[in-house]
């Protein structure tokens, strides 16, 4: 009767553990066959194409040519100032005090030239800093109302179309800092980013 109950235990105890091992399979079975993520949706831009094809671009680049032909002007006259009085030293004897007098006149107005000349730089740099930051951020945004209509969950700027320089002085450099190796001309939505963003700036009064 001993034997009887013991293996009665004895069998139940197995059977509980298959059972187990059961449950354990078929969960482990479900979760391998759970449905995979939902496809991400992705976009690519040709940031460089963007950026020329926009009319407000163009419309800041005839500034900063304009604003560039003002500079190179004033800045011939300021030279021609200054060589002239480099010219009028030269009618004095050297050490005399109209000489010293035409000398410090000459330097001054050369340490003017190259400070309006260095500011000018500056301030011509700084309104194309201004203007590229301005814009690109307009860019994400007129990008993301693209993605927003259209459903796409990413887009990337499209680096590959971009060739790497054959005179690179740090091959290895140039490849790790590339993102996308390969994008379907399909996924491309450069035309429709310039023509939303071409619109929106005739809209504004260009």
């Amino acid at each position: 009767m001993n034997e009887k109950n013991h293996f009665g235990r004895f069998a139940f105890a197995a059977l509980a553990l298959a059972l187990t091992i059961s449950l354990v399979g078929n969960q482990a079975t479900e979760a391998n066959q759970a449905a995979p993520a939902e496809k991400t949706a992705v976009a690519v831009v040709n940031l460089e194409k963007t950026f020329n094809g926009l009319e407000e671009w163009l419309a800041v680049e005839s500034q900063l040519m304009e604003l560039g032909a003002k500079l190179e002007d004033e800045a011939e006259r300021r030279k021609e100032e200054v060589e002239g009085l480099f010219a009028d030293t030269e009618d004095y004897p050297v050490g005399s005090e109209k000489f010293k007098d035409a000398q410090r006149k000459y330097e001054i107005k050369a340490l003017e030239f190259q400070a309006y000349v260095a500011m000018h730089q500056a301030r011509s740099m700084e309104f194309n800093d201004t203007q590229i930051r301005r814009i690109y951020e307009q860019i994400k945004a007129s990008a993301k109302a693209i993605a927003d209509e259209r459903g796409y969950d990413l887009v990337l700027v499209d680096d590959s179309v971009v060739p790497i320089p054959e005179d690179s002085q740090d091959i290895l450099s140039q490849i790790s800092s590339r993102r996308v190796l390969f994008a379907r001309v399909q996924m491309d939505i450069t035309e429709a980013l310039i023509a939303e963003m071409n619109n929106a700036y005739r809209a504004r009064g260009s």
